[in-house]
């Protein structure tokens, strides 16, 4: 009997609350990776920031061609489900752990969560009219932003009020994992679509996918433009809090301090990028991927030579707004831009850059750290500077504005 696949919109219901839940529990771990460091009396705690984040996405890095795979021979719905669970045992570590081993292997797990994305991102284009892909694919980029300022303002107002560790607020987020894996099994429907039978072993179907994708032109500019946002965002991101440890000087709790200001930050970024998605329909998408690395040039190289926390705050935000502009206008080159015989492939490796520059950006910055915070923050500039030069002098030579311009019905 055919089964009915749920609906483009109800699908873009479950996969924003499933991706808002994965980047909430996870922006706990990036906001107060620092203080829950400093807590167990790790040694060098500044430097085991970079290279645990950096750990995740070296374990994970193998997988991002095998998730793809898998999803065509065993359904896509079995992969992003997989996903949340691994997600809640991450968690459920983390709130365990009370030495710097736990916490090593816990962030190392986070390899086998990741790849659920770009699963979710092709499933999303399979069902979405072509009118209406700029506008959905935006509305999903901006669930992970999304996720990602609400979990440092609600963590840091639950540990603040004295009723909440970091140890209970990983407890938390593994619950949450749990409840968000079992509303994808009950209410989300794949449409019932040939498998891929074959024989191959699944590596070797992997390695094909991947050469096949990467015979496009416009795939390597792509993924060369999103790997440096990768790399820029990766050397901010782990050093931000540190930056504003060094700034706070008031009596309040820091984690309190932290979320609010990394919490605003993302979310009046993510309110940008719903307006930057309707903007890039109408006047190119290319064209506000280039304002977005102008933007994002400058706001890296400001965060290191801030010296006050309200101006620290500010171009934080511009930054995190340029940030998840720019992956939104990426998302919607992929799906738009891809011919339909690659696009299923591409979408499913679109994180691959984010993978790579989850292990370029910390490692860098963990070893400019030595310059103080400006060092990883000028770092992030220099990498941005390069992406935004590609945009200029590459891309919009590849696939000029006129060609990427979509009519919303």
């Amino acid at each position: 009997m055919h089964r009915s696949a749920s609906g483009w919109r109800l699908t873009l219901v479950l996969f924003f609350v499933t991706s808002v839940i994965e980047s909430y529990g996870y922006s706990h771990v990036l906001a107060f990776l620092p203080v829950y460091l400093q807590g167990m009396r790790v040694q060098h705690a500044s430097t085991w920031v970079g290279v645990l984040s950096a750990l995740t996405f070296i374990v994970g890095l193998p997988l991002v061609p095998m998730w793809g795979v898998w999803a065509n021979r065993h359904g896509g719905k079995a992969v992003i489900i997989r996903s949340a669970f691994v997600e809640a045992v991450v968690f459920a570590l983390l709130g365990f752990s009370h030495r710097l081993a736990g916490v090593v292997v816990a962030m190392s797990l986070v390899g086998f969560q990741l790849g659920n994305t770009g699963i979710m991102l092709s499933s999303l284009r399979r069902l979405v009219p072509d009118n209406r892909v700029g506008s959905a694919i935006s509305m999903f980029s901006v669930a992970s932003p999304i996720g990602m300022a609400l979990g440092p303002l609600v963590g840091g107002w639950l540990v603040h009020g004295g009723s909440f560790t970091l140890h209970d607020l990983y407890y938390v987020d593994a619950v949450l994992s749990v409840m968000t894996g079992s509303m994808l099994l009950l209410f989300y429907r794949e449409a019932d679509r040939r498998q891929d039978t074959s024989s191959e072993p699944a590596w070797r179907t992997a390695w094909t996918s991947v050469r096949f994708t990467f015979n496009l032109p416009v795939t390597w500019l792509l993924f060369g433009i999103y790997g440096l946002l990768m790399v820029t965002r990766q050397m901010v991101n782990p050093y931000v809090p540190v930056a504003i440890e060094k700034f706070y000087h008031h009596s309040g709790s820091i984690t309190l301090a932290i979320g609010a200001m990394v919490g605003l930050a993302a979310l009046v970024g993510a309110l940008i990028t719903i307006i930057a998605g309707r903007l890039g329909d109408r006047v190119g998408f290319t064209k506000v991927l280039t304002w977005a690395f102008a933007v994002l040039v400058p706001a890296a190289a400001l965060l290191g030579f801030s010296r006050q926390l309200s101006s620290f705050g500010l171009i934080l935000t511009a930054f995190s707004a340029a940030v998840s502009i720019g992956g939104a206008m990426i998302f919607a080159l992929f799906s738009t831009r891809i011919p339909e015989s690659h696009r299923n492939t591409a979408l499913n490796l679109v994180y691959l850059p984010m993978y790579l520059g989850g292990i370029v950006g910390p490692l860098m910055a963990s070893g400019l750290i030595r310059f103080g915070v400006a060092g990883p923050f000028g770092g992030a500039a220099l990498a941005s500077l390069v992406g935004w030069w590609v945009i200029v002098r590459k891309l919009r030579e590849t696939v000029p504005d006129a060609e990427l311009h979509i009519t919303t019905g």
